[in-house]
C-alpha cells in the first residue's frame, strides 16, 4: 500500500486494508473515541510511550489525543477513505510525525550505545596494566622489612587506588552493556554507593554535595544489579543537570526506605524543582524541564518497570527540588 503523506501532528484516516499487513502503528476507534483495535506497530510505539492496552481516546498520550481526534470522520468522509465496518474509524497515529525530536532521538540512543562499547573496550584496556601494577607493588612490599613503614604506606595508598581502579572498569563495563535483565535478591545499598563512586568526581567538579541516609542493615530488593545500576546513575545525572544552573544551594541526598513487601531508594536535590503543570507528564518521553531530550528519565522508568518496579517523581522536598524514588520488589535472605 502506498504511504500516505501526513504533516506534523496531523493523523490520517486509514484507507480499507488488511491492517495485519499494515507497517504503520494504526489504531481503531467507534464514534464514541472507544478504542476497539491496536495493531502491533501502533501496540510497540504506545508500549515505549508508557501506555499499555488503551481503550479510548483519552488513554492516548496527551501528545497524540488532538491529532487522533481531529481525524475523526464527519458526515462527509474523505474522498478514498472509508471505515472497515459501520461506525468505525481508523487512523495512523503521528508517532514519528508528531514530534521532530523522536527520530533525533532514536539516533542518540545508537550513538549512546556506540559510546557503551567504547566504554567497555576502554575499560577493559584500562583493566590489563592495572593488574600488572597491582602485581608489580605486592612483589615489592614483599620485599620490604618492617623498618621500612614509610614506603610500605605508600605502596599500600597505590594498591587502594588501582582497586579503585578496578570497581570503577568493571562498573563502566555493566553500565555500558547491562544484558537482558536477571532478577534476583540484591544490595540496594551496595549498587547506590558503586553509582555515587561512579559520579563521585563529576559532583566534586560541578560544587555538589552529595550524601546519603541508607538504613544501617542491608536492604535487599528482587532487581537485575546492572540494569538498577544503570538507572542509578541516570536519575543521579538527571539531578546533575537539574542543579548545573543552579545558584542556591547544591546537594544530592540518597535515602532508602522499606515497608512490608517493596523498598525504596530516593533521590533528592536542591534545586529549582519541578513545576506542578509538568509533574503528571514528566516520564512522558519528550518531557524535559532542563533543557534535554525528555529521553532519560522515560527509559530510567522503562529499565526499572522491566524489573517490575517502577519510578515516581515529586516536587518540591524538603530541600526544596525534586524528588525521584526508585521502588522495587522485597526479598529475603533466602
Amino acid at each position: 500500500m502506498a504511504r500516505s503523506n501526513v504533516k506534523p501532528g496531523t493523523a490520517a484516516g486509514v484507507p480499507a486494508c488488511p491492517l495485519d499487513q499494515e507497517v504503520r502503528a494504526v489504531v481503531l476507534l467507534d464514534q464514541d473515541q472507544r478504542i476497539v483495535y491496536v495493531n502491533p506497530p501502533a501496540q510497540e510505539a504506545l508500549a515505549r510511550m508508557g501506555v499499555e492496552e488503551p481503550r479510548s481516546l483519552w488513554d492516548l498520550p496527551p501528545q497524540l489525543q488532538p491529532a487522533v481526534q481531529a481525524s475523526m470522520p464527519g458526515e462527509a468522509p474523505s474522498p478514498g477513505v472509508r471505515g472497515l465496518a459501520d461506525g468505525l474509524w481508523g487512523v495512523y497515529l503521528p508517532i514519528q510525525e508528531l514530534d521532530p525530536e523522536w527520530l533525533r532521538s532514536m539516533v542518540e540512543a545508537e550513538q549512546m550505545a556506540a559510546v557503551g562499547q567504547l566504554a567497555a573496550t576502554v575499560a577493559q584496556e584500562i583493566g590489563g596494566p592495572n593488574t600488572s601494577i597491582q602485581v608489580a607493588v605486592d612483589h615489592l612490599l614483599d620485599g620490604f622489612g618492617s623498618e621500612q613503614e614509610h614506603e610500605k604506606r605508600t605502596l599500600h595508598q597505590v594498591l587502594d587506588q588501582t582497586e579503585r581502579i578496578t570497581r570503577l572498569t568493571r562498573q563502566l563495563i555493566a553500565l555500558a552493556d547491562p544484558g537482558h535483565p536477571q532478577l534476583g535478591p540484591v544490595d540496594l545499598h551496595d549498587i547506590a554507593q558503586s553509582a555515587c563512586e561512579l559520579l563521585e568526581t563529576s559532583f566534586v567538579e560541578r560544587g555538589i554535595e552529595c550524601s546519603s541516609e541508607l538504613r544501617e542493615e542491608p536492604v535487599l530488593a528482587m532487581a537485575d544489579r546492572n540494569h538498577l545500576l544503570q538507572a542509578l546513575v541516570n536519575l543521579l545525572l538527571n539531578a546533575r543537570t537539574a542543579l548545573q544552573d543552579w545558584s542556591g544551594d547544591r546537594r544530592v541526598r540518597i535515602r532508602s526506605e522499606v515497608n512490608t513487601d517493596r523498598v525504596y531508594l530516593h533521590v533528592e536535590d536542591s534545586g529549582p524543582g519541578i513545576p506542578q503543570e509538568d509533574l503528571s507528564r514528566i516520564l512522558l518521553p519528550f518531557v524535559s524541564t532542563t533543557g534535554g531530550t525528555g529521553m532519560g528519565l522515560f527509559l530510567t522508568r522503562q529499565i526499572l518497570v522491566e524489573q517490575r518496579g517502577g519510578l515516581k517523581v515529586s516536587s518540591p522536598n524538603e530541600m526544596g527540588g525534586a524528588t525521584l524514588t526508585v521502588y522495587l520488589e522485597k526479598a529475603t535472605d533466602d
